[in-house]
C-alpha cells in the first residue's frame, strides 16, 4: 500500500482532472494540455494497485486467461500461476479497438484487483481482473522489456517513501535517469505538482538538445514553471541572460511547432521586455499559425505589462 498522504494527493488532482475532462467533452470544448480525458499515467495505475506481476501467458483461449508468474514487482503473491478473468471487459468496452487479447507465451505486466463476489470477497486466491481494464496490461517487447519491468520496480519503490518532501525529490532525480519511461513520470509529477526549482535548470537546458521533442517540450513548460515563481516570489534566477538566449534559439529553430510554443509560453513567462523583438519576429515569420498566434499573445501581454509599470501612481 502506497502512503496515505500520496494516494490523497493523487486521488484529489486526479478527479478534479477526469471532472473537467468530462465537463469539457459534454460541451464539446477542446482540453489544454495536462487535462486530457485519456486514462491516468502508468505511475498513478501503479499507486492504486497492490499486485503488479510479470508474466507469461500460458493458454490465452480459455474464458480465465493462464498465465506463469515470472516476477511479483509488487505486493504479495506466493504461487506459480494465476488466472484472469478479463472477457467481460471486452464486451464493455467503449472503443472497439481495446479488446484485450492474451497471446501465448507473451509476457506481460498486469495490475491486478481480486475477483469479488457481490460481497466484496474474493471469490478465489489465484482469481484476478485488470486494473483499468486494457490500461492494466502492459505486454512486454522482446527487446527492451527490462526498461518497462525496472521502470515499474523503481516508481513502485517511490511510492513507498513516507515523507512527501522525499517523493518530491525522487520525481526530480527521475530526469537524471536514461530510461525514458522514469524521465516522462518525472516530468509528468514534476508539472502536476508544481516543483521546478532554479536547481533544475541546467538540466533543463540539456533536455533542449533531446531528440525527443516530447521531452523538450516538457523542460519548457518546467521552465515556464520556473520563471513564473520567480517572478511572483522576486527572486531573479541566476545566469538568465544565458537561458533567455537559448530559449530564443529554441523558439525560432526548432523543427517541432509545438516546442517552439512552448518555447514562446516560456519567454512570455520570463515577462522582461528585452525579449519583445524577438518575439515579434517570432509573430511574424514563424511558418506554423499556432506559434504566430502563441506569440502575437505574448507580445500583447509583455507590452501591457510594460505599459502598467510606466503609468505614474495615482
Amino acid at each position: 500500500m502506497i502512503p496515505s498522504l500520496t494516494r490523497s494527493i493523487l486521488r484529489s488532482v486526479g478527479g478534479f482532472r477526469r471532472m473537467v475532462a468530462g465537463l469539457a467533452l459534454a460541451l464539446g470544448l477542446l482540453l489544454p494540455a495536462g487535462l486530457s480525458a485519456s486514462p491516468d499515467t502508468l505511475y498513478e495505475r501503479l499507486a492504486y494497485t497492490d499486485l503488479v506481476v510479470h508474466v507469461r501467458t500460458l493458454d490465452g483461449t480459455l474464458r480465465l486467461a493462464e498465465c506463469q508468474v515470472v516476477e511479483v514487482l509488487k505486493g504479495s503473491y506466493e504461487r506459480d500461476k494465476l488466472f484472469i478473468a478479463f472477457r467481460a471487459d471486452n464486451t464493455q468496452r467503449e472503443n472497439f479497438r481495446d479488446r484485450i487479447v492474451f497471446f501465448d507465451e507473451q509476457e506481460s505486466i498486469l495490475l491486478l484487483t481480486p475477483v469479488r463476489d457481490s460481497l466484496g470477497h474474493p471469490r478465489a486466491p489465484n482469481r484476478f481482473r485488470l486494473v483499468g481494464k486494457l490500461n492494466g496490461k502492459i505486454d512486454l517487447p522482446q527487446e527492451g522489456a527490462q526498461a518497462t519491468i525496472d521502470a515499474v520496480r523503481r516508481l513502485s519503490a517511490i511510492q513507498k517513501l513516507t515523507d512527501i518532501h522525499q517523493t518530491w525529490a525522487a520525481y526530480r532525480l527521475l530526469l537524471l535517469e536514461t530510461n525514458p519511461i522514469l524521465v516522462e513520470t518525472g516530468f509528468a509529477q514534476i508539472l502536476k505538482f508544481r516543483l521546478g526549482n532554479p536547481e533544475l535548470v541546467p538540466t533543463l537546458l540539456e533536455f533542449l538538445d533531446s531528440r525527443d521533442d516530447r521531452f523538450r517540450r516538457a523542460a519548457l513548460e518546467v521552465q515556464t514553471q520556473i520563471f513564473r515563481k520567480s517572478r511572483r516570489d522576486e527572486e531573479p534566477l541566476g545566469n538568465e541572460d544565458h537561458v533567455v538566449a537559448r530559449l530564443l534559439t529554441v523558439a525560432m529553430e526548432d523543427p517541432t511547432p509545438l516546442v517552439r510554443v512552448a518555447a514562446v509560453q516560456a519567454l512570455n513567462a520570463y515577462g522582461r521586455p528585452d525579449v519583445l523583438a524577438a518575439l515579434q519576429q517570432v509573430a511574424r515569420d514563424d511558418p506554423s499559425q499556432f506559434v504566430r498566434y502563441e506569440a502575437t499573445v505574448s507580445v500583447y501581454r509583455l507590452r501591457r505589462e510594460e505599459g502598467s509599470a510606466q503609468k505614474p501612481a495615482p
